[in-house]
């Protein structure tokens, strides 16, 4: 088991980061054995990339590259207490020509569903969370990626094929599309905050220069961006409880190349802090005060955030 706890400082003040690893046995496709996760397990951690990483009603949904199977673990737990896989999601349709391999996994509160971007079938599904069902299933970008939800229970779609940020209502109706510019024509995952974009992009299969994280309008101009980068992937919205209610929030970006997650102002980009120890950050999630980082050694990394402590600093293991 590992534990480590250390500070980080934004200019809102210092945050506490408590990081606990979660890992587990993964299988390629469903079967007829048991499937078993370990919360803070290191020593069986699977070798297969973590896709998907999403909370809803205090459960924790993680899901695997070439795997249609979802991982369910009580997000409500103790970080210092072990918590045993509670359940599975096997996503699955006799409709669909290729199983299910989700390049991402988004949650909806309002619909109680999960969203999850297909590559296999070039389709985005909404799943019911309870039971795994195919609630709808529309088609997308043959190159679409990653998913998110908006303030508005719209589900925004980065279709890097087209350069094109499409958002759709949960039936799978297309409510707007975004152009992209040519610099940004290769998106990677997009959150929407405050009615504007941020999105990350970089040439996945190039690994060119020019990998960014850009705030963008609804005319697919881009406002800000912010560099310095080395294979950005997901982002998620923090939510900062140290600061006034209308100060912008932060943006978490997983800096896959440098072995970091970024904290971004949302308004500005311009960066309040770095959090370390992490091992290529591929997959964000943030919810409740808690950062959950997926990694490409299939491991999950959970940091409890607290604003207002000092800035003393201890990794122990």
């Amino acid at each position: 088991m590992l534990r480590a706890s250390f500070r980080f400082q934004t200019s809102t003040g210092y945050y506490n980061c408590v990081a606990l690893l979660t890992s587990g046995d993964c299988l390629d496709q469903v079967d007829g054995g048991s499937m078993v996760g370990q919360l803070l397990d290191t020593l069986s951690a699977s070798s297969v990339a973590v896709y998907g990483v999403a909370v809803l009603d205090n459960e924790l949904y993680v899901a695997r590259d070439r795997s249609n199977v979802i991982h369910v673990f009580d997000a409500s737990a103790p970080l210092t207490s072990p918590s045993s896989c509670r359940r599975r999601l096997a996503v699955t349709s006799r409709d669909l020509p290729q199983q299910v391999r989700p390049l991402d996994v988004a949650a909806c509160a309002e619909t109680r569903s999960l969203y999850v971007s297909d590559a296999a079938n070039g389709r985005v599904h909404r799943v019911d969370a309870a039971t795994g069902r195919l609630v709808a299933s529309w088609r997308v970008d043959s190159r679409a990626w990653g998913v998110s939800v908006t303030a508005g229970g719209t589900v925004l779609v980065c279709c890097r094929g087209a350069a094109l940020l499409c958002e759709y209502t949960s039936s799978g109706q297309l409510v707007r599309q975004v152009r992209l510019p040519d610099d940004v024509a290769q998106p990677v995952h997009a959150v929407e905050v405050r009615s504007l974009y941020v999105v990350s992009h970089y040439d996945v299969e190039a690994e060119a220069t020019g990998a960014r994280v850009c705030l963008v309008d609804v005319s697919g101009a881009v406002r800000r961006d912010h560099g310095r980068l080395s294979q950005p992937h997901h982002l998620a919205v923090v939510v900062d409880h140290a600061s006034s209610p209308g100060s912008s929030p932060m943006i978490a970006v997983a800096d896959c190349g440098n072995d970091r997650v970024k904290l971004l102002d949302a308004a500005t980009l311009s960066e309040l802090g770095v959090v370390d120890g992490v091992r290529r950050p591929h997959r964000l999630c943030v919810r409740d005060g808690r950062l959950y980082v997926g990694q490409w050694d299939g491991r999950v990394l959970v940091f409890q955030l607290s604003p207002g402590l000092s800035p003393a600093a201890a990794v122990y293991q």
